[in-house]
């Protein structure tokens, strides 16, 4: 926290200039934004109708020293090359970071929700043909032999590693 008087006017002006800034930038992103997203609709009239007001966007926040003069010419340049692009019939797809971040997402939750089910799906299946296994057994009156197959499973699996084990040797 500042002491000195000066340094707390600063402190106030530079916050007060922050929000303007933001403000600026924001509604310059806003208009950058609205036109990527025309065009990759594909939808030619409304981003040449966007395309001046996004390049009015970007010049004032270069007046204003938001973004370097540089960096507003080569934003210019980038919508004005999409929108000829799209103009020419050559596919342009403009994605924010953002969207293509929650597009990946989404794409990444799908794949889990289908592999989680295709786990579930197996899981009845094997469940499915135990209980049909056991109905029938219990048909035969074997249901004492049923109880009984279980160790000799286990034993199997035993004897199979130390099969395993001898003939490596």
């Amino acid at each position: 926290m500042p002491n000195i008087k000066s340094a707390e006017k600063r402190v106030s002006v530079t916050a007060h200039k922050q929000l303007q800034n933001q403000m600026v930038r924001s509604q310059m992103l806003t208009a950058i934004k609205k036109f990527n997203a025309a065009i990759a609709e594909g939808n030619a009239e409304l981003a040449r109708e966007l395309l001046p007001e996004v390049s009015s966007r970007i010049d004032n926040a270069a007046v204003k020293h938001v973004i370097h003069k540089n960096a507003a010419n080569h934003k210019k340049a980038q919508i004005a090359k999409a929108l000829s692009q799209l103009e020419r019939g050559i596919v342009v797809v403009k994605v924010d970071a953002k969207t293509l971040k929650q597009a990946e997402q989404r794409a990444a939750a799908q794949r889990r929700e289908e592999e989680a089910a295709a786990i579930r799906a197996a899981r009845m299946e094997a469940k499915r043909a135990k209980e049909a296994a056991k109905a029938a057994a219990t048909k035969k009156g074997k249901k004492a032999t049923a109880v009984e197959t279980a160790p000799a499973t286990t034993t199997k699996k035993r004897t199979s590693k130390k099969a395993a084990t001898t003939d490596e040797e």
